[in-house]
């Protein structure tokens, strides 16, 4: 036989290992545009950086995790303890409370008592992201530091604003927002005594400029939108521009008031700029928002402040809060 012809010797010749190299190469090629083919399905699947998951991996990276957390603000005073509480539902679209503790700032106990027990109910009910600020007494010990904001000494000397208890305030929700990967730019605040106090004044010395809502719940006494009496009664030497108070009658300010909330005595302020606003906290909340309502009026700014009761409450920071909760999540109070 000649040369061209094909013998069997049991053993693949050249040409079937190239026509079988041929097949191979094919099969690989297709299995490739097979796998491509996946993964770009895949990415047609996935979530662009816009409509990123805020919940996925937030405790692994650093964020703010799913239930309990928190994180530190790092101001001149020292860092100031951030604590949250983050519902499993929640997104980047959902709001960002801030509650402010009252005057008994026990670290043992943790913000207050049970302000965070509280408060970590109702975050869960309404689909709030939840940040506790612990201003303790070993770095803010007066309510110079702490309530009244840290803006001035007791002798009236201005102080820097990142030194204030606001700018922690502030800084919490920035901190929050960068975190989370939040897309909220404004965040709703509730007090409560004396954190009601630090709520109101922050409105006045802020303009409410990063406030989405805030409540104030039974403040015991009130820096006045007049300058009839120097700070903190009032505003002479509180150094607030007529801007920054036109601002803040525009805010979505709400004064909630317990309407049992009668007591002349009970660490209630009594001295007489203070008894100028009114015998109790009912009475002194109900002067400060006619007051106000009529410096908005003589200034011809737009007045949004409302005020809410709630009967049979008096001094009483846990039956406050779920109709102060309500308000945050812009829903009417118990018996409305």
């Amino acid at each position: 036989m000649g040369d061209s012809t094909l013998r069997d010797t049991g053993q693949p010749t050249m040409v079937a290992i190239d026509v079988w190299a041929q097949v191979i190469q094919r099969v690989t090629r297709l299995r490739a545009g097979i796998t491509a083919l996946f993964a770009v399905l895949v990415l047609l699947q996935m979530p662009t950086a816009q409509a990123f998951d805020w919940r996925a991996g937030a405790d692994e990276s650093g964020g703010i995790p799913v239930g309990a957390g928190e994180f530190e603000v790092d101001v001149p005073r020292g860092p100031v303890t951030i604590y949250t509480y983050r519902p499993a539902a929640a997104t980047a679209d959902s709001p960002v409370w801030i509650v402010m503790h009252g005057v008994r700032r026990d670290v043992g106990r943790h913000i207050a008592f049970d302000y965070y027990d509280t408060w970590e109910r109702l975050a869960e009910r309404y689909g709030a992201v939840l940040l506790l600020p612990e201003f303790t007494e070993a770095k803010w010990p007066t309510f110079w530091n702490y309530t009244l904001g840290n803006i001035r000494t007791p002798s009236l000397r201005p102080i820097p604003w990142d030194h204030s208890s606001f700018h922690v305030v502030e800084q919490a929700f920035r901190q929050a927002v960068s975190l989370t990967g939040s897309r909220q730019r404004k965040f709703s605040i509730f007090g409560h005594g004396a954190g009601a106090q630090f709520v109101q004044r922050y409105v006045l010395h802020s303009g409410g400029r990063h406030i989405h809502r805030a409540v104030a719940a039974n403040p015991g006494w009130y820096m006045l939108p007049d300058d009839e009496y120097r700070f903190p009664f009032g505003l002479r030497d509180a150094s607030v521009a007529r801007s920054t108070l036109r601002s803040a009658f525009a805010t979505n300010f709400i004064l909630l008031l317990g309407q049992s909330d009668i007591n002349s005595g009970g660490g209630l302020r009594n001295d007489p700029e203070a008894v100028a606003q009114g015998r109790n906290r009912y009475d002194r909340g109900h002067f400060y928002f006619e007051r106000s309502r009529a410096v908005a009026a003589r200034m011809g700014a737009p007045f949004r402040w409302r005020i809410e009761e709630v009967p049979g409450v008096g001094h009483e920071f846990d039956r406050m809060s779920p109709d102060g909760a309500a308000l945050l999540a812009g829903a009417p109070v118990s018996g409305s």
